[in-house]
């Protein structure tokens, strides 16, 4: 999809860390952002610790020399980042930021960059069963600034864009009026088609990663899924 000449990849890669590496080296060359939802998380190393003699460990995710990673820097095993945003390296220009006095959480990056005097927001999003992510945007909505795209895996089934499922979720309205104040719509793939397949054959696939971009966006309704890398 296309914002101000910008390519933009999202994928939920399940915490795989061979998939996340396939896709920075395979995409360095086509696309501008990566958008990550639940990366992967390895030890990094143990760091010194006033309370435990063997040092506290460090936790980190997937990363590339052609890509700046853009997450929150306390990583936890028990609090461990559910989003990771990428930037090419090729795009310093536009002065890309993570906005973490807007909302620091680790369900959700917003990301900055300049385009001449204006501020636009790059919004990854995961949502779990408890729809976390749905409730932080919703709460701080005054603050989340000039939206051009909000994406992700928003774990919400609803036939209004899941074939597969023939009932509405309770938690439909709110993401709708989230979208409804940035100036946002669904936009509709050029292909229909699962973002997630079932694990178990016997369960049907499923539409959980959404994109959401103005309607006047010239990526509106242009975007595709892929059906492998």
């Amino acid at each position: 999809m296309n914002k101000h000449n910008l390519i933009i990849f999202s994928q939920n890669v399940r915490k795989n860390k061979t998939l996340t590496d396939t896709i920075l080296e395979t995409q360095k060359n086509q696309t501008d952002i990566i958008l990550i939802q639940e990366p992967p998380r390895f030890l990094i190393r143990h760091v010194p610790s006033n309370s435990n003699p063997n040092g506290d460990p460090l936790y980190g995710t997937s990363k590339h020399p052609d890509w700046s990673l853009f997450i929150q820097n306390k990583l936890s095993v028990e609090n461990f980042l559910r989003v990771a945003t990428y930037i090419n390296k090729g795009l310093n220009k536009l002065r890309f930021s993570l906005r973490l006095d807007v909302i620091n959480h680790r369900d959700i990056n917003i990301v900055a960059f300049h385009n001449r005097q204006d501020l636009n927001h790059i919004t990854n999003v995961y949502s779990d069963s408890n729809q976390t992510a749905i409730h932080l945007l919703h709460n701080n909505i005054a603050d989340l600034g000039k939206t051009v795209i909000m994406t992700g895996d928003f774990n919400i089934r609803d036939s209004n864009w899941d074939p597969y499922y023939h009932h509405h979720s309770a938690h439909t309205e709110d993401l709708t009026a989230i979208a409804d104040s940035l100036g946002l719509e669904l936009s509709p793939p050029t292909n229909l088609g699962p973002t997630r397949f079932a694990d178990n054959p016997r369960d049907s696939n499923s539409v959980l990663d959404l994109v959401f971009l103005a309607p006047n966006n010239t990526g509106f309704g242009k975007h595709s899924l892929l059906s492998e890398l």
